[in-house]
């Protein structure tokens, strides 16, 4: 695979003196400095530590009382950093508190095999692949690795080679105002064998880790909108815990699976929430000590491990582990069942890895905390910009057009026509509702499903371009932005020809996304330079007529490793291409983004389709609005579709807990006119049953955000009865019940499943 630039992630400031100030500490619980995901690229605090001395022994031993068995080795203003030469474990001790967190156990259980023991003890932890077998353990503690550690003020820098399977990289490791920094570059690690290869690579992951029971708190789990897992004893009831990649399944990988479908047509099973920030966290609550872990590069190839004990060991842990290379299924013909082999990727991916870990204490502690910290480090390093305008709308989203099979092709079926959401809108302002914000789908000629999108032309059963255009204006002048949906990542092969530029796996097939559905049954996902196009051509007709509201969607959800032209393209390269073409269609457009990753976040004008809650995994002790808590106050965050929750009280109540916006999927006609379309899953959109609860909903809601409108979210407790407790910065608070009885809270009283503002 050719190596080529790719573009940082996170934007590197040029200024020399940037490295002095990102150096320093951030208001609130943020970052002391940022490093920035891109290949080959140097971090600022790395361009801090290459200034600093350097020795070959530690010049601060015995300074200090060791820890376990590790050394002083250095101190920030806030933390001391000890370590143990034999692993390179280390301690983090806050200074003002005491309170300190270690990277590896200070006993041994003996229950745990060598290999187990090794990896509770190495700051790294290595799978390798040795032909078809990619889960053999390299480590620092059963293996011959020599170590050249240099000490800096800041740490150390450790080089280590594995000689049996001849390997190896360096390890930067330094204590920062805010915690714990270590990373590895990317040009140091180097594979010398033509047998052993490095699989994945886990940095410290044992961090915070407890014995069973003997700590207090909880694990964090980046589940949807985010989990929490107890530190208490689960006595061996799971055996596995959380596994997620880091912005979802790579596609570019998925081997084909068995859909569990209801007669053999329809899908019975929704996909597990994915991954959206790259984050993790434990916090010792009786300690009052915790850390936020923070994939600062690498987090496009890696994945979140959170388990609890007695998951293979009765350990707790929570970390990233980063992917550098994979075996794969390579078919040997078009017949799946002439057979296969097993391959390992030519190429390991190129990225520098490191993870930044941002400790909290006393009040902050807490998963509260840890949110807060996120979102001060994406302030400071301009990943988050605080809006502005933070005024309640309603979200209401139209369905255009769809298609169904008839005779030779399909026909169109028109659900909701220009003139039917202008009456829509008049009734509703009628109605007291003004503040509303939509997105138009299926308004393209051919419908929702005619992808991809290379132009601005309106269908003409909507009412055509010129009627759409019109609206689009004349609900600007009335304050309502209106924008049109695209799907930038789709291919539909019935409606466009897709021999070329469609994205194939690893293993060279093209990847094909099922939909059992009655009309189109597969689509195809375009290589990112193809959606470049479509999406240029689509915003220069699209922004020529005097409109710029743009909805964007599967770009901003998805990222995958691919094969075009004989290349392979690793998740990092098609990541950071997505990333450029949001950057240039948001200089030119109003942006909100469909469930965006967190590296999109910058160029959102909103976050839509929030998720507020979690995939229920049985090992998840506690749901957690941390992403609400993260965002909230910087930029507006949508729900999913009313319409489609079973229980709507339940979800009035998370929205008012969370401080997002409704939104309601809407259609003039009824719904059963989409029986026979890929659409047939929207089983209650028609307007006229949904109107009452728009304007109910917006009046309670609004009614909130005027109290908590431009605050941020400084404290949420969980209380023991069923109420939920959030406190912003301007001092309001909100309870919500989610019990079956009358609650009281601070002399407040709050009705079941109902909720108070103060």
């Amino acid at each position: 695979m050719a190596t080529r630039w790719i573009k940082p992630i996170y934007k590197i400031a040029a200024s020399v003196a940037m490295v002095t100030v990102l150096a320093g500490s951030v208001v609130g619980c943020g970052s002391s400095g940022s490093i920035k995901e891109v290949e080959n690229a140097v971090s600022l605090d790395a361009v801090q530590v290459v200034a600093q001395k350097s020795y070959t022994s530690n010049p601060n031993a015995g300074a200090k009382s060791d820890i376990n068995g590790h050394a002083f080795v250095a101190e920030s203003s806030n933390y001391n950093l000890y370590m143990n030469e034999e692993d390179l474990s280390v301690v983090v001790e806050d200074k003002n508190t005491g309170a300190f967190m270690e990277s590896s156990i200070s006993y041994d259980d003996e229950q745990s095999n060598y290999l187990w023991l090794a990896a509770m003890k190495s700051a790294i932890v290595i799978t390798y692949i040795s032909g078809n077998d990619d889960t053999k353990q390299a480590d620092l503690i059963n293996d011959n690795v020599n170590k050249e550690i240099t000490y800096t003020e800041y740490g150390f820098t450790a080089k280590l080679y594995w000689t049996k399977y001849q390997f190896g990289l360096t390890l930067e490791v330094s204590i920062t105002d805010d915690g714990l920094l270590a990373r590895i570059p990317d040009e140091s690690i180097i594979e010398n064998s033509e047998t052993y290869y490095i699989g994945t690579i886990s940095i410290y992951p044992f961090m915070g880790t407890s014995y069973l029971d003997d700590k207090e708190g909880y694990m964090l789990v980046p589940d949807g909108n985010g989990a929490l897992i107890y530190l208490n004893d689960k006595e061996g009831a799971y055996s596995v815990g959380f596994s997620g990649t880091i912005y979802g399944t790579d596609t570019g990988f998925k081997e084909s699976s068995v859909e569990t479908l209801l007669w053999d047509k329809y899908k019975m099973l929704t996909s597990s929430e994915r991954v959206i920030a790259p984050v993790f966290g434990i916090a010792h609550t009786d300690d009052k000590i915790a850390f936020l872990g923070i994939v600062e590069e690498g987090s496009m190839r890696a994945t979140i491990e959170v388990h609890p004990n007695g998951a293979f060991v009765n350990y707790n842990r929570a970390f990233a582990k980063f992917v550098l290379r994979k075996n794969y299924t390579q078919p040997t013909s078009n017949n799946s069942t002439s057979g296969s082999l097993h391959i390992t990727e030519a190429e390991r991916s190129h990225s520098n890895l490191a993870v930044r870990f941002v400790f909290l204490s006393d009040d902050d502690a807490n998963y509260t905390g840890m949110a807060v910290a996120y979102r001060n480090y994406l302030i400071k390093i301009g990943e988050l910009t605080v809006a502005e305008d933070t005024s309640y709308n309603t979200r209401l989203d139209f369905l255009g057009t769809e298609r169904e099979t008839f005779l030779i092709g399909t026909r169109r079926v028109v659900m909701t026509s220009v003139d039917d959401i202008r009456e829509i809108y008049s009734e509703l302002e009628a109605s007291g509702v003004q503040d509303i914000l939509s997105v138009y789908k299926g308004w393209q000629s051919g419908g929702l499903y005619n992808l991809p999108i290379s132009k601005y032309k309106a269908d003409s059963g909507i009412g055509g371009t010129g009627e759409l255009t019109d609206l689009i204006k004349d609900a600007a002048a009335d304050g309502i932005d209106l924008y049109l949906y695209d799907d930038a990542l789709r291919i539909n092969p019935d409606t466009h020809n897709s021999t070329f530029n469609v994205a194939k796996q690893i293993n060279k097939r093209r990847y094909v996304e099922k939909t059992y559905s009655k009309v189109y049954d597969e689509f195809l996902y375009l290589i990112p330079l193809r959606s470049d196009y479509a999406l240029d051509k689509l915003v220069k007709s699209y922004t020529s007529k005097g409109v710029n509201n743009l909805a964007l969607a599967g770009i901003t959800s998805n990222i995958f490793s691919y094969t075009y032209n004989g290349e392979a393209f690793t998740r990092y390269e098609e990541g950071n291409d997505i990333i450029n073409v949001v950057d240039e269609v948001a200089q030119s457009t109003n942006l909100v983004l469909e469930q965006p990753n967190a590296y999109l976040w910058h160029d959102a004008k909103a976050f839509l389709d929030m998720p507020l809650y979690t995939s229920s995994y049985i090992v998840e002790d506690e749901s957690i609005p941390f992403l609400s808590l993260v965002l909230k106050g910087v930029m507006p965050v949508y729900s999913d579709y009313v319409n489609f929750e079973a229980n709507k009280t339940e979800f009035f109540l998370k929205m008012v807990e969370t401080g997002t916006y409704p939104s309601f999927y809407l259609t003039k006609e009824s719904s059963e006119l989409l029986i026979n379309t890929n659409s047939s899953d929207i089983y209650s959109s028609q307007y006229s049953i949904y109107k009452d609860m728009i304007i109910e909903y917006a009046e309670q809601l609004s009614a909130v955000n005027e109290k908590t409108a431009g605050a941020f979210i400084t404290a949420h407790e969980i209380m023991s009865n069923g109420v939920r407790v959030v406190t912003y910065d301007n001092g309001v608070k909100i309870y919500v019940n989610y019990s079956e009885s009358e609650q009281s809270v601070d002399g407040v009283t709050i009705e079941a499943m109902s909720y108070e503002v103060r």
